[in-house]
C-alpha cells in the first residue's frame, strides 16, 4: 500500500489539502453489501478529503449520502437494474458470486464515470479503472490504482482524454461547504502561485 498512499501525498501535495482526515465509517456495511472488500487506497482517500469535489470537477461516491455525496451502493443497485445492462458492456456489473464486473466509484461535471473493474479473484488494490468520457463512449482501462488515476486526471496534462489539469493552472479540492460563485473565486482558486 506505499506506492498507493505516494499517490494520495501527491495529491495533497498538488491540490494543497490540508484538513483533518475523516473517520472511516460506512465502509464496512457497504463492503458486506457488496461481498467484498473495495480498494483501500480509494478508502483511504475518502476519509482524507471530505465529501466534495477535485477541481470542482471529480465527485467520489461515499458509503454514505452525506453532505451531498453520492451514495455507492445506491449507485451500484441503481447500475444493476435489467433496464441499464447494456449500458455497461462488455463488462457488466459486478454482483456477489458474478465473477468480475464494473463498481462504480466516481464521476464527473461532464458525464465522465468512473469505475473498478472489481474481481473477487484478485486483490481489490489491484482492480483496474474502466472509464468512460461520456455516455456511449468507448470504455478505457486503465491497468493502475484509484488514487493514480485521479492524479493524472487533475494533474497530467498528457493523461488524454481524461484530463482536466491545465499547465497555467493549479488543481484544488472544493469541500462541500463551499462554492466558486464568481470569475475571481475559479482564480483565486487555480492560481499557480497559491499557497496551501
Amino acid at each position: 500500500m506505499n506506492d498507493q498512499l505516494t499517490w494520495i501525498d501527491r495529491i495533497i501535495d498538488v491540490t494543497g489539502w490540508r484538513h483533518e482526515p475523516a473517520d472511516s465509517a460506512g465502509w464496512e456495511q457497504a463492503e458486506g453489501e457488496l461481498g467484498v472488500a473495495l480498494p483501500a487506497d480509494f478508502k483511504e482517500l475518502c476519509r482524507r478529503f471530505v465529501p466534495g469535489s477535485f477541481y470542482a470537477y471529480l465527485d467520489l461516491l461515499r458509503p454514505t449520502d452525506e453532505h451531498m455525496s453520492r451514495d455507492l451502493l445506491a449507485a451500484w443497485t441503481l447500475c444493476r437494474s435489467e433496464s441499464f445492462a447494456s449500458v455497461y458492456a462488455p463488462y457488466g456489473i459486478y454482483g456477489p458470486g458474478k465473477g468480475s464486473g464494473l463498481i462504480q466509484w466516481g464521476d464527473d461535471q461532464v458525464e465522465g464515470q468512473y469505475y473498478w473493474l472489481a474481481d473477487r479473484s484478485v486483490e481489490p488494490d489491484r482492480w483496474p479503472v474502466v472509464a468512460q468520457k461520456y455516455g456511449g463512449d468507448p470504455w478505457h482501462r486503465f491497468d493502475m490504482s484509484t488514487t493514480e488515476f485521479i492524479y493524472r486526471l487533475i494533474a497530467d496534462p498528457e493523461f488524454k482524454p481524461f484530463t482536466v489539469a491545465e499547465p497555467a493552472r493549479r488543481a484544488f479540492y472544493l469541500p462541500y461547504w463551499q462554492t466558486i460563485s464568481n470569475a475571481e473565486e475559479w482564480n483565486a482558486l487555480t492560481d499557480p502561485n497559491r499557497g496551501s
